[in-house]
C-alpha cells in the first residue's frame, strides 16, 4: 500500500510537489499526498524513483519524483547529472520545443515530442539536493525494451527517426536564430565536470580495466585486433574527451541526448503489442552540445548486435539522415547546406569509436539480467576501497553470472570487430 507522505517529505521536495499541485489545480489544504517507490532493480544506476499521487476528492494525479542516490558518495558523483538533466528540462528542450512550435507545422507532418512531460525540476548543488518531476509514461502503457536482448529493427528504426526529428532542432533554431541558441552552444558535455572532480584517476582506472576485459572477449589468437584495443586501453577517458568535445564537431554539433542505451527510451505499440508506434526518451543527464553521430553510434553498439548490423547498419544510419533532412526542410533548412552527406560520413570516422569505448562501461550492465546485477552502492563502494588500497588493476564487478559473461563476450566482441571494420579505430 502507498505511504502517506505529507508530513514526511524532505522540504525540497515538498515544496516542487506543492507547486505542481497549484499549477495543476488542486486546492490548497484539500489534497493529499501519496507515494510508493517507482522503480525496479536496475532500471537506474544514478537516481532514484519516487511515484507520488496527489489526490482531492476524485481527482488523482500520478508522477514520478527522480531523486539522488542515498550513498553520500554516489550522490556527489550524481550532483552534475541531475544539474544537466535539470537544465534539459527546464531551459534547452523547452527552447528547442519552442522554436519548433513558432514553425506552425501541418498537422500531418512529423515533429519532435519524444520526451515525457516534466512538471518541476530543481537542482541545488551547494546543498546537494536536486528533484525532477515528472509524468509516469506507464500509465499510456509505455514500457522499456528488455535490456538483455539485442533490440528489432524496428524499434532501432522509430529511434533512429526520432534522433532525426530531434537533430534537425538544432541544425535549424542554430541557422536561424543564431541568438537564442547560443545558450545551446553553452550545454558542454558533464561528464567532464564529474571527471574534473575525480582527483584518483579512479575513472580512468575503471576504463583501463573494462578495456582490458573488453580485449579477453577476442579470441586469444586475434592479436590484430587485440592490438588495436591496447592502444587506446589507457587513455579511453581522453577518447571520451575528444569525441564529446562540441567545438571539435563544429560547424556539425547539435543538442543531443547523450546516453542513448535501451533503458533510457521507452516504447508505446500497435494493437499487435509488439510492433512500436511512439517513443520517449528519458532520462537527460548526459544531454550535451556534441557530434550528432555520438547519439547513433552509442545505441547501435551497445544496443544491436553484430549479426543485425550486418546488414541493417547502414539502412538504420540512411533512416536517420532521411528524417534529419526533412524535418529540417520542414524548419526551413536545408541539409545539404548544414549536413551534407560527405560531412555526416567524415563525423562517422572521425567520432565514430565513441561508441566502442561507451560500450565497454555500458555493455557489461546490458548484458546482465536486474536480478543479477550487484547493489550499485555496494559494487562502487569496493571498487573505490580497492583504488584507496593502491591497486591499480581495480575493476567494478558487474556481470558475474555465467550466462551474463557469455552474453557478454557475444555482444562486446562484435562490436569490436565492427568498429574495426567500419574504420573507426
Amino acid at each position: 500500500m502507498p505511504e502517506l507522505l505529507a508530513t514526511s517529505l524532505p522540504e525540497y521536495i515538498a515544496t516542487g510537489l506543492k507547486e505542481v499541485a497549484q499549477e495543476q489545480g488542486f486546492t490548497e489544504g484539500l489534497y493529499r499526498l501519496e507515494s510508493e517507490s517507482g522503480s525496479n532493480m536496475g532500471d537506474g544506476f544514478v537516481g532514484q524513483l519516487l511515484k507520488v499521487f496527489i489526490r482531492e476528492a476524485d481527482r488523482e494525479l500520478v508522477v514520478l519524483c527522480k531523486l539522488l542516490p542515498e550513498s553520500e558518495m554516489r550522490k556527489q558523483q550524481g550532483i552534475p547529472l541531475f544539474d544537466r538533466e535539470t537544465e534539459a528540462y527546464m531551459q534547452i528542450l523547452p527552447l528547442l520545443t519552442k522554436f519548433q512550435d513558432e514553425k506552425a507545422l501541418a498537422k500531418h507532418l512529423p515533429r519532435f515530442d519524444n520526451v515525457p512531460r516534466c512538471y518541476y525540476a530543481k537542482t541545488t548543488l551547494d546543498k546537494m539536493e536536486s528533484v525532477i518531476i515528472m509524468e509516469d509514461l506507464r500509465l499510456q502503457a509505455y514500457r522499456m525494451w528488455d535490456k538483455a536482448n539485442p533490440v528489432d529493427f524496428e524499434h532501432a528504426r522509430l529511434l533512429m527517426a526520432t534522433l532525426g526529428r530531434l537533430h534537425a532542432l538544432s541544425f535549424a533554431m542554430k541557422d536561424q536564430q543564431p541568438e537564442e541558441f547560443a545558450k545551446c552552444r553553452a550545454f558542454e558535455d558533464p561528464m567532464g565536470k564529474m571527471l574534473e572532480l575525480d582527483p584518483t584517476k579512479g575513472f580512468e582506472v575503471m576504463m583501463a580495466g573494462m578495456c582490458r576485459r573488453a580485449i579477453e572477449t577476442l579470441d586469444q589468437h586475434d592479436n590484430f585486433r587485440r592490438e588495436k584495443l591496447k592502444q587506446i586501453q589507457d587513455r579511453c577517458v581522453q577518447e571520451i574527451v575528444a569525441c564529446t568535445d562540441g567545438k571539435a564537431a563544429e560547424p556539425y554539433a547539435i543538442v543531443g541526448h547523450g546516453d542513448c542505451w535501451s533503458n533510457n527510451m521507452m516504447f508505446q505499440y500497435a494493437e499487435d503489442n509488439k510492433t512500436p508506434s511512439n517513443i520517449k526518451l528519458i532520462d537527460w543527464q548526459l544531454s550535451r552540445y556534441g557530434s550528432p553521430v555520438l547519439d547513433l553510434v552509442y545505441f547501435i553498439f551497445n544496443c544491436t548486435d553484430e549479426e543485425m548490423r550486418s546488414h541493417s547498419y547502414q539502412r538504420l544510419l540512411s533512416i536517420y539522415y532521411q528524417s534529419l533532412s526533412e524535418h529540417l526542410h520542414n524548419l526551413g533548412g536545408d541539409v545539404e547546406r548544414q549536413y551534407p552527406r560527405i560531412a555526416f560520413r567524415e563525423q562517422l570516422k572521425k567520432f565514430g569509436r565513441y561508441g566502442l569505448v561507451m560500450s565497454m562501461m555500458v555493455l557489461p550492465i546490458i548484458c546482465t539480467p536486474n536480478d543479477e546485477l550487484p547493489d550499485t552502492d555496494t559494487a562502487m563502494e569496493g571498487f573505490m576501497n580497492d583504488m584507496n588500497n593502491g591497486n591499480t588493476n581495480a575493476e567494478l564487478a558487474y556481470g558475474t553470472t555465467e550466462k551474463a559473461a557469455i552474453r557478454y563476450r557475444k555482444r562486446m566482441s562484435g562490436c569490436i570487430r565492427d568498429t574495426i571494420r567500419y574504420g573507426y579505430i
